[in-house]
């Protein structure tokens, strides 16, 4: 009976495993690091690749005193995924873009601001930054805020597509921002794939915010602005 039972035990134990949702495929072992000193370790399938090779882009591009570089740091692996260890990566928001906002008092016309953004989990930490930035010679004031992630939430919508909601506290600023300094902002973003969006643009918003940590939805997907040039990577 002992060893009909232990069958069984090792019967059942094969089944289990066999039911868990695995995925394998080559993923790239990479580094971004950046101006600020921080450093990201991820490793990464083809399209997820090309994705941050764009937005790393749209980084260097901004004028909001970030750089980054996308380091490969071997040739592509196979890797063998289940769905426990794709939750506890803790997912990231990297990207940069510009976007319309409207000019004071009746916003009937517009200036363009831009942003740049680097939020993620390491060894259990939310790290990274987030940061504004206003040209001069348009209708507000030229003006820069940085600030630093209390908290991120990620929402999977479609296959590729992405929506993220993040608060931050502002560190320090300078012109058209003043107001902001020392408040917490409230961010919202959606990767609508890589390039800055195939069909759909990516899109963004930000706005101030009370507490720590965001709703999902808060601001919501449907206040959300077209990202005109640049490209923002979502993944949970």
């Amino acid at each position: 009976m002992k060893r009909a039972l232990s069958a069984f035990v090792v019967a059942f134990g094969l089944l289990l495993g066999m039911s868990l949702p695995v995925s394998a495929g080559l993923e790239t072992p990479v580094r971004i690091d950046c101006s600020d000193g921080d450093s990201i370790d991820l490793s990464v399938d083809a399209d997820t690749l090309t994705a941050l090779t764009s937005s790393v882009a749209a980084i260097n591009a901004s004028d909001t005193d970030l750089t980054c570089s996308l380091v490969q740091l071997s040739a592509p692996t196979l890797v063998v995924r289940g769905s426990t260890a794709n939750a506890a990566s803790g997912g990231y928001v990297i990207g940069a873009g510009t976007v319309d906002a409207g000019c004071p008092p009746d916003f009937s016309t517009s200036f363009i601001g831009s942003f740049s953004v680097k939020i993620y989990t390491k060894s259990g930490t939310l790290r990274g930054s987030a940061n504004l930035s206003v040209g001069a010679g348009q209708c507000v004031a030229a003006g820069k805020l940085y600030s630093k992630p209390t908290c991120l939430g990620i929402v999977p919508v479609a296959i590729g597509t992405a929506q993220a909601w993040a608060n931050s506290v502002v560190t320090s600023t300078s012109g058209f921002f003043a107001p902001q300094a020392g408040k917490t902002i409230g961010w919202a973003f959606e990767d609508n794939g890589p390039n800055g969006g195939t069909v759909i643009k990516d899109r963004w918003r930000v706005v101030e915010h009370q507490g720590s940590c965001p709703a999902a939805g808060d601001p919501s997907p449907t206040d959300m602005y077209d990202v005109r040039t640049g490209d923002v990577s979502v993944r949970p």
